[in-house]
């Protein structure tokens, strides 16, 4: 990813130089004279526009509120909230998600994409195997079914996904790991485009690899709010996973446990106050960039005060906003500031943030209004899977995925059906409720993330704390 990432927001100071109330609640900036000023961040020169073509939003609603700009973040103020303001619509950059630009090899390798393409870079897909290119008779099948041919490999090479995600039945030692991920990534880079390895291996319940990635790595709240024990543990672990030939890991979780045993997360989360998640945060995005693996703090904006698990049913926060950015919003900061190179959206509603109660997934206010334009963050923004029951009744696959790029997406994870969500999506950009724009600003960032991770020759970029 970039280096030097820098938030849009409007204070980068620690909580007490922000102003805060004496509940510790950061107070809303109310001039912008007296707030924090720095030299603004360098933005890429914007792609040329249709004449007379205004950015507009999902809804409909034209865009053209100014950026506000600073410059680099404090290292001293990796876990306080920023200063963002308090209102309902999101203060939104000139020009919005299709006026990103980027190096010209990768406009070289877009530009040669066709629509289908762009929709299958777009998704993080499962296949059936734990060999490139033996199966079963069982996995031919399951790979049959959702993508017309039998192997792992013929997946990576003819249906280019932008991922493959490990689970469970794609791993049984680290030797074989790294035999599919080799036969993954040849197959992929033979078909066109490299293809990104995710798993989910934040240690305790949800560990899928073997050996020392597994047994070295606790449950996030056995740290015991130690960030140099999580960022040494996260550096051992990334190290093997990058060994095992995985790019990407769907970790750490920045949620906050402040429901404790009413709540779904548990000792999934490093601790039930924010003062001790964000630095372990940090802590484990910087350690995971150490080991050479990209880093995706997750569930956004925060599922640790929720009773009702997404895997079954829609949460909703209740939770006031003061309490929110108070509580919960610091460690999703802290991980952004140490260079998180995805930020993964869950399947929750917050009615205090968007009001029409959409979940943050298909939400653009909590998505591109929070995410992109208040926090800054200019990475790769990965939904949760999209199998969920709290979002699987939303659509078809098709409209679904089209619904998620349009909140400001970039990578669909799961679509029930891949197929069905690649057509969707392409359909959405032949009737104008997609441009072909919006689907390569979302590509452009994958391809930034495949060269942090060493994907294409050259040294491995991944930002360092």
């Amino acid at each position: 990813m970039r280096l030097g990432r820098t938030l849009s927001v409007a204070c980068v100071l620690a909580l007490a130089a922000c102003g805060g109330s004496s509940d510790g609640e950061v107070a809303d900036a109310a001039d912008p004279a007296q707030q924090t000023s720095a030299a603004p961040r360098a933005e890429p020169a914007p792609r040329e526009r249709a004449p007379g073509s205004p950015q507009r939003t999902p809804e409909g609603t034209s865009e053209g509120t100014p950026e506000v700009t600073v410059g680099p973040p404090s290292p001293t103020a990796a876990g306080g909230p920023p200063d963002v303001p308090d209102d309902d619509e999101p203060t939104v950059r000139g020009g919005g998600d299709d006026d990103r630009a980027g190096s010209d090899p990768l406009r070289d390798r877009i530009d040669a994409m066709s629509v289908r393409d762009l929709a299958h870079r777009l998704l993080v897909v499962t296949v059936a195997g734990t060999s490139p290119t033996e199966v079963t008779a069982g996995q031919a099948a399951a790979n049959q079914a959702d993508f017309g041919v039998r192997t792992p490999a013929a997946v990576a090479r003819t249906f280019q996904p932008g991922g493959v995600v490990y689970f469970d039945a794609n791993v049984r030692s680290v030797p074989q790991v790294r035999r599919l991920s080799r036969g993954l990534h040849a197959a992929s880079t033979r078909g066109g485009t490299p293809t990104l390895l995710f798993t989910d291996q934040e240690g305790g319940s949800v560990s899928r690899l073997p050996g020392a990635a597994a047994t070295s790595q606790p449950a996030a709240r056995d740290f015991g709010g130690d960030p140099e024990l999580g960022l040494a543990t996260a550096r051992q672990v990334g190290t093997e996973m990058a060994a095992m030939g995985l790019d990407v890991d769907f970790a750490p979780v920045a949620d906050v446990d402040s429901v404790g045993g009413a709540g779904v997360i548990g000792n999934r989360a490093f601790g039930t106050d924010a003062d001790v998640v964000g630095p372990m945060v940090r802590a484990q995005t910087c350690g995971y960039h150490q080991g050479g693996v990209g880093v995706t703090v997750k569930h956004w904006p925060g599922h640790g005060s929720t009773s009702i698990d997404s895997h079954e049913a829609l949460p909703t926060l209740t939770l006031g906003r003061a309490a929110w950015r108070r509580e919960h919003l610091p460690p999703f900061v802290a991980g952004i500031r140490a260079g998180a190179d995805l930020v993964m959206t869950g399947h929750l509603a917050y009615p205090s943030l968007d009001p029409t109660g959409r979940p943050a997934t298909l939400s653009r206010r909590l998505t591109h209004g929070w995410l992109r334009e208040r926090l800054g963050f200019d990475g790769v923004v990965v939904t949760d899977s999209l199998e969920m029951a709290a979002i699987a009744d939303r659509g078809t696959s098709g409209e679904v995925a089209v619904s998620a790029l349009r909140a400001g997406a970039d990578l669909l994870l799961m679509p029930p059906s891949p197929q069905g969500a690649a057509s969707g999506i392409q359909a959405a950009v032949t009737d104008g409720r997609l441009s072909r724009a919006r689907l390569e600003a979302s590509v452009l960032r994958v391809l930034e993330l495949e060269d942090s991770v060493g994907l294409v020759p050259g040294p491995r970029v991944l930002d360092r704390c």
